[in-house]
């Protein structure tokens, strides 16, 4: 599915990413776990084309995409659903949701369809359809901009801190949402995630970036029993 191999980004002088390499299967949650300045969203701003790196290889599906422009890894099947959300505030709910479909030119009965079948895993958007996208609580917008992603027809979804800011009880049904996504719609999703105890429960496997290193990879299970693991990112 995804193939990163020994990938090195740059901002001018400073080394974002060092010799990054990582594996997506197909229908697998992958987790990528770390603190704040880690490199977690510069890998996802470089997989979309937003960064060129300076070396190392991006392979999807077989194909290279290393350096690709950002409408063609579109094209190409994968769905970045930034950190903050990005929800279009003035739009209706309907609205917000309709514009993931926009580059897909679908007639008015296949938006329908293919609507209805996004709203059936999101039942409480479906009750909001009217309501313009800024007035729902964070946890509902979360919900809308992963609906809008859908809208895509991803082959591969990259959601980027998806529990930011959200109450707990709201970051469990959120995380209740990607793993539907991903069991129902056998979508593949990388996740990346401050909250490292609900990205482990909820990844198949993780992978730990510090300071734009991999220094830990593995089954999320088996890394959730690390004393290094427990310590660093669990309270342990």
């Amino acid at each position: 599915m995804l193939e990163i191999s020994n990938l090195n980004v740059f901002y001018g002088e400073v080394q974002a990413l060092n010799d990054v390499s990582l594996i997506v299967g197909d229908d697998e949650i992958v987790s990528i776990i770390g603190a704040n300045g880690a490199g977690k969203s510069s890998l996802m701003t470089t997989i979309m084309g937003d960064n060129r790196p300076k070396s190392g290889q991006i392979i999807y599906n077989g194909k290279d995409i290393t350096g690709m422009h950002t409408h063609k890894i579109v094209e190409e099947g994968i769905v970045y659903v930034p950190e903050g959300r990005r929800i279009f505030y003035e739009l209706t709910v309907q609205e917000n949701i309709e514009m993931g479909a926009y580059s897909r030119k679908l007639s008015s009965r296949q938006l329908k369809d293919e609507m209805d079948g996004v709203l059936d895993i999101f039942p409480r958007l479906r009750e909001r359809l009217t309501q313009a996208g800024g007035t729902l609580p964070g946890g509902e917008q979360q919900m809308l901009a992963i609906a809008r992603g859908l809208m895509s027809n991803p082959r591969l979804l990259m959601l980027d801190e998806p529990s930011l800011g959200l109450a707990p009880i709201i970051v469990d049904e959120v995380f209740e949402v990607i793993q539907s996504v991903n069991s129902q719609r056998k979508i593949p999703v990388i996740l990346v995630e401050q909250n490292a105890f609900m990205a482990l429960n909820t990844s198949r496997r993780t992978y730990i970036l510090e300071l734009g290193h991999i220094t830990a990879s593995g089954y999320s299970r088996e890394l959730q029993q690390s004393d290094e693991v427990k310590k660093s990112y669990l309270g342990g």
